[in-house]
């Protein structure tokens, strides 16, 4: 540890910080712009000038490249560093075109931010504004360029040079001319294009799929993990009115950082698309309260033994739990497997990863069968007059398999969030409700816990979780032992059984999540980088 002193201030930080890093974490709010805690420092738009005390007298030099030492006295606040620090801002806005109002930026806009908290100077330009042109470029699948908008922060340009290391982005032409492009017979189509438009302080850089779709103060969010892979990146579900307009990546230093696949990214209309959103009892529909009783009436006449079921790494948690806690009181816990009918996707050494599930370690973490071969074979053997299958879809997946396996099945039941070909082959199917409408947790392939939280509410009250669908069959079925009102609660219940989640209870799982002793899957992301936490708090990066 250092001890510095700021603006009268001592303190102490540790060495190798560099004087931003040091100021806001320590409170000091510290103008910057280029600067990102995950990118190499550039320290081109001088706007974290700091007056710094030597044997010479105060020196100006900017805090992101400057390293603090034992005994600094660092000044944030005198007018030399007021004075240098509003004029670096001012030089930024030089050219800058006055297009907020139809910026898909305004709202969340560094530049907007940065100019009312430390600008607010009187405009003085003489000459005639300078416009780089380059309106609306189409660059990549995902990223439109608008380069009159750019301030030559470099972000993008270390992002694809440092993270996917594809480097599709460059500088052309000098001085006040200078702007960002792509090179020559090249496209932004890196499989994480779409962190540049997160990391883009001004409109330069913005997503197609959120281009004019919604002013972003009017977008809600809720803290949750993406769905797309095993790896469970950190996000936040934006969205208003009961629609999701886009997922962002959450920090996460140990995990994903502040980035997301594109795979990720754009996953959030299939959760909006296709959705079963009725009852359906053979090929009539029904309501959720007569489904269940129909059900429950099939079922009190089966012995035990006659009724299979089919679990997903899909499912969170606690709809794992309550549907073993299920078969343990009701039927037969040995009747009960996961089995994934889906096949590896692509991964790379960066975050993704080739199981396309959010859950596996979660299926190890409760004691499921994950391969299910000796239950599938007894299905395919008639063994079963009902088998119920929660979050999958054999059919979808591998129909001819699927076929020849629950051939001789009576009664298939399905809960589902999507119209899938399950669906349609089952007797009945319930819908229930996606990771976005509910709250619960998923253990990533790293055995990291993780929390997600409700952002939206069906307008069907008949869509409930599958945790509770199984509560409420479980009643129908004269079970005790089923007393839970909502996610929270049966993580609560789940965290007395299971040892690795002693101690635990829902609303005190780490909002970065909470590393379980469990033997991972699948190695931690960006090998041989070591977690570079923010130090800057809830200082905007």
């Amino acid at each position: 540890m250092a001890k510095i002193t700021i603006d009268g201030k001592p303190m102490e930080v540790a060495d190798g910080t560099n004087v931003l890093e040091a100021c806001l974490s320590n409170s000091v709010h510290l103008e910057h712009f280029c600067y990102h805690p995950y990118l190499p420092v550039a320290g081109n738009c001088r706007t974290c000038m700091v007056e710094i005390e030597g044997p010479k007298g105060p020196m100006l030099t900017i805090g992101c490249n400057t390293k603090v030492a034992e005994g600094m006295v660092i000044h944030t606040d005198t007018p030399k560093a007021k004075t240098a620090q509003k004029s670096a801002l001012e030089m930024l806005l030089l050219d800058h075109p006055l297009d907020c109002p139809v910026c898909d930026k305004a709202g969340e806009c560094k530049l907007q931010n940065q100019y009312m908290e430390y600008g607010l100077y009187d405009f003085r330009r003489g000459v005639p504004r300078y416009f780089k042109g380059g309106k609306a470029e189409d660059i990549g699948e995902h990223v439109m360029l608008d380069q009159e908008r750019c301030v030559l922060c470099t972000r993008c340009i270390r992002f694809v040079d440092e993270i996917p290391k594809s480097s599709e982005l460059g500088i052309v032409s000098r001085g006040h001319e200078s702007k960002i492009t792509i090179f020559p017979d090249v496209r932004l189509d890196n499989a994480y294009s779409g962190n540049v438009t997160d990391i883009c302080p001004v409109g330069a850089l913005t997503l197609k799929e959120f281009r004019f779709k919604q002013r972003v103060w009017f977008l809600k969010k809720a803290e949750s993990v993406c769905h797309g892979c095993a790896r469970g990146c950190n996000i936040t579900v934006e969205h208003n009115r009961g629609r999701i307009y886009r997922f962002m990546p959450r920090e996460n230093a140990e995990l994903n950082k502040t980035w997301i696949c594109d795979e990720g990214r754009f996953s959030f209309n299939y959760f909006q698309e296709n959705r079963l959103e009725e009852v359906r009892l053979g090929h009539a529909t029904s309501n959720l309260s007569d489904g269940i009783a129909q059900l429950a009436n099939l079922l009190k006449d089966l012995s035990p033994d006659d009724v299979a079921g089919i679990a997903s790494p899909t499912g969170a948690l606690e709809d794992l739990y309550v549907m073993k806690k299920l078969f343990e009181k009701r039927f037969r816990l040995k009747n009960l497997a996961a089995p994934f009918w889906g096949k590896p996707g692509d991964e790379d050494k960066i975050l993704k990863l080739a199981d396309k599930t959010p859950n596996t370690q979660g299926l190890n973490l409760l004691g499921f069968d994950t391969e299910g071969k000796d239950l599938l074979s007894r299905i395919e053997k008639g063994e079963f007059k009902v088998v119920l299958i929660a979050h999958n879809n054999p059919f979808g997946q591998d129909e001819e398999r699927a076929k020849k396996v629950f051939a001789k099945v009576k009664a298939l039941i399905v809960l589902s969030v999507h119209k899938t070909k399950t669906v349609e082959a089952g007797s009945m199917a319930f819908p229930v409700r996606t990771f976005i409408e509910k709250n619960g947790t998923f253990v990533n392939a790293t055995s990291r816990l993780q929390r997600f939280r409700q952002a939206v509410e069906p307008e069907n009250p008949d869509i409930v979780e599958a945790s509770l669908w199984m509560v409420r069959l479980a009643k129908a079925l004269g079970a005790t032992g089923f007393d839970f009102e909502d996610s929270p609660s049966v993580f609560n219940a789940m965290a007395k059984e299971v040892g690795a989640l002693q101690g635990l209870t829902f609303n005190k799982i780490p909002a970065t999540g909470k590393v379980l002793d469990l033997k991972p899957l699948a190695a931690e992301p960006f090998p041989g980088v070591k977690a570079q936490p923010n130090v800057s708090g809830k200082a905007k990066v």
